[in-house]
């Protein structure tokens, strides 16, 4: 087959950016432009407050909003506007591997996979950095595939598959990506973690303190909220459903941030060793996700994450 046939027999792929970072998203964009996959088969949606910014940068769409902050209400914005069979969806603090696109789409053509996730990890390589890419990124680290939820921050999707499930959840402004996944288990497909898709994460968090504040973040913004909605999904779900008192959730902070920490080190102490000395630090970084999620319990039931 010739190369001209082979691109004609490709699909068209769009690329959805929820954008809040000029600089970041810049860094992005440069690997975008330069992938393997065919350029004239690639769209770029850039979504966000002054997007427009880098269209004269950049060969983007760029779709002007307030500012968003609830990333599942960007993405569902990009997905309305996108032309293509396959919505690949990038944070603008990730840089993508050269291969990035066309790696999604080995997967996701021919399969039973509704959506697959990459391989994350931290563009720092300092101490802390790295303790956060193992604490709040653990599952992502791994050269190992697997069949499981994944993570938005670089996340391959049927648009098939979107359609059916109705996009993101736009009342969440965390764990949107787990109940997205959770909903195409649902319905019957399958999610999938890939190693070989590639992406460089700037999160630029890499101190002690950093770390704490946005694993506390994460707890007191996500709470219970997804895993109330699934607790039949996973038996940590139902774990940490039924332990939701106020009263009695912060007696197993420490047993339950323990065992996330284990499990962590489980999954990656063959291949990254090091994560033994982040351990003491991953630890800390669920406890305080955990003290995040006991205030959220101490303020009621909200059912959205304001």
């Amino acid at each position: 087959m010739s190369v001209r046939k082979y691109a004609e027999s490709l699909p068209l792929v769009s690329v959805i950016i929820p954008f809040s970072r000029s600089l970041l998203a810049k860094a992005a964009l440069e690997k975008l432009v330069r992938q393997t996959y065919p350029a004239g088969l690639t769209e770029i949606l850039l979504v966000g407050a002054n997007s427009k910014s880098l269209a004269e940068l950049y060969p983007i769409k760029a779709i002007e909003t307030p500012p968003i902050y609830y990333p599942g209400i960007a993405r569902n914005i990009g997905a309305r506007s996108a032309a293509g069979t396959y919505l690949l969806f990038l944070d603008d603090d990730c840089e993508p591997a050269p291969d990035w696109i066309e790696q999604n789409i080995r997967i996701l053509e021919g399969s039973d996979f509704g959506a697959v996730g990459g391989q994350i990890t931290g563009k720092s390589r300092t101490f802390f950095a790295r303790c956060v890419d193992f604490s709040r990124f653990g599952f992502s680290q791994s050269n190992k595939a697997a069949v499981t939820w994944v993570c938005s921050a670089s996340l391959g999707v049927k648009r098939s598959a979107f359609e059916q499930v109705q996009g993101f959840n736009e009342e969440l402004r965390s764990e949107e990506d787990i109940d997205f996944c959770y909903r195409l288990m649902q319905a019957g497909y399958k999610t999938a973690y890939q190693p070989a898709i590639k992406v460089r994460h700037n999160h630029r968090r890499a101190s002690f303190l950093a770390l704490i504040r946005y694993s506390y973040f994460y707890g007191r913004v996500s709470g219970l909220y997804v895993k109330r909605l699934y607790a039949q999904m996973s038996f940590r779900n139902a774990i940490l459903t039924r332990l939701q008192h106020p009263l009695l959730y912060p007696l197993m902070i420490i047993p339950i941030s323990l065992g996330a920490t284990l499990n962590i080190v489980r999954l990656n102490i063959r291949e990254y060793p090091v994560v033994m000395l982040y351990a003491p630090f991953i630890f800390l970084s669920k406890a305080a996700t955990h003290i995040g999620i006991w205030f959220w319990l101490l303020r009621g039931q909200p059912v959205t994450l304001d």
